[in-house]
């Protein structure tokens, strides 16, 4: 027969003490912040903020314009960027900025009587546009330019005829579309359209240049009539651009490494009942992709994970998954774009 002494019912009641102490002071649990934003058209005239983590959608929004051709998120997804016509203009199209949730504080920084716009992206790093245009008197002149959100800094960065080296072919730019910056902001990838200066023979092609339009590097090099590229985006380690490739009748999405040139296909893994992806987006913090399925008249949200081993080796993990329906909301989720958010309001 064991005997309890008073010391022991005193140890015994200074453990229970030091336990329940140890219960209280517990961590909490860690909640993951949610740093970014997704935006995406909705209608014609309408643009949704979605979040990434939830695919709620936080906010409906439909700016003074009369049709939005598209949209992106301004630095720290401040505002909302929208490409528009002019209302009593022309079919031209010129860059708004405008509230993220409201619409509201509409402000043009564009004008018809320079460019027609059609292709923006807003840097990681700070207030600076860099878009694609043709110019209004010029119809030749498809080139890349850069602003800053308030309208001030313009800066033209590709120009026709422009010499570059194209794997050991002396080429001109013929034409230049589709620009996205890197994460850190000092590189633009873009596609290039080139012609060979001795023999005049096409080529379509992926380029990168500096944020200033120096140092134009092609990456990716096709002929011109079977090919065409959009959706250009970077990961978020700047290591690999994504993008849609038109190649005959066939679309489809490839990773390509921007160090060592390689290319993986991912075609297959984002094709969604047969369909192919029609547009598509990255993660400004994450290894994922956003995309849209291809079907007419109303398009749902998918998102997708991907890996990058320690040797630059890129590989899709998992499958899809719906991010947000459009059966659901009643709204599609058009050209989606993904930017970073302080998470303040």
């Amino acid at each position: 027969m064991k005997i309890i002494t008073k010391t022991s019912l005193l140890l015994l009641f200074t453990l229970l003490i030091i336990v329940g102490c140890k219960k209280d002071e517990d961590p909490a649990p860690v909640v993951v912040k949610d740093n970014s934003l997704i935006i995406a058209e909705a209608t014609s005239a309408k643009y949704i903020i979605v979040s990434p983590t939830t695919g709620v959608i936080r906010a409906e929004v439909e700016p003074n314009v009369i049709l939005i051709n598209q949209v992106a998120l301004g630095f720290q997804s401040t505002k909302a960027i929208v490409t528009s016509k002019e209302p009593g203009g022309s079919f031209v199209k010129v860059i708004y900025t405008c509230d993220r949730e409201t619409g509201n504080n509409l402000v043009q920084i564009t004008s018809e009587q320079d460019w027609d716009v059609m292709f923006v992206d807003v840097s990681q790093t700070g207030p600076q546009i860099v878009f694609s245009a043709q110019n209004v008197d010029i119809l030749s002149d498809d080139n890349i330019h850069k602003i800053n959100e308030d309208g001030t800094g313009y800066e033209r960065l590709s120009s026709p005829d422009e010499i570059v080296d194209c794997f050991g072919i002396s080429c001109k730019i013929w034409s230049a579309y589709d620009p996205a910056w890197s994460p850190n902001g000092s590189k633009i990838a873009f596609d290039c359209h080139l012609r060979e200066v001795v023999e005049n023979h096409p080529h379509n092609s992926i380029s990168i240049m500096d944020a200033d339009g120096g140092n134009k590097q092609v990456l990716y090099d096709v002929p011109v009539e079977e090919t065409h590229y959009k959706d250009i985006c970077w990961t978020q380690d700047g290591k690999f651009l994504i993008f849609l490739v038109t190649e005959g009748l066939d679309v489809k999405v490839k990773a390509l490494n921007v160090n060592n040139k390689s290319i993986v296909d991912i075609t297959n893994q984002l094709s969604v009942e047969g369909l192919h992806t029609e547009n598509l987006w990255t993660s400004p913090n994450e290894n994922k992709i956003i995309f849209n399925k291809y079907e007419p008249g109303g398009g749902d949200l998918y998102v997708i994970d991907f890996t990058v081993s320690d040797n630059d080796q890129f590989q899709i993990a998992g499958n899809y998954r719906m991010l947000a329906s459009y059966q659901d909301n009643n709204l599609h989720f058009g050209n989606p774009d993904w930017q970073l958010w302080n998470g303040e309001e």
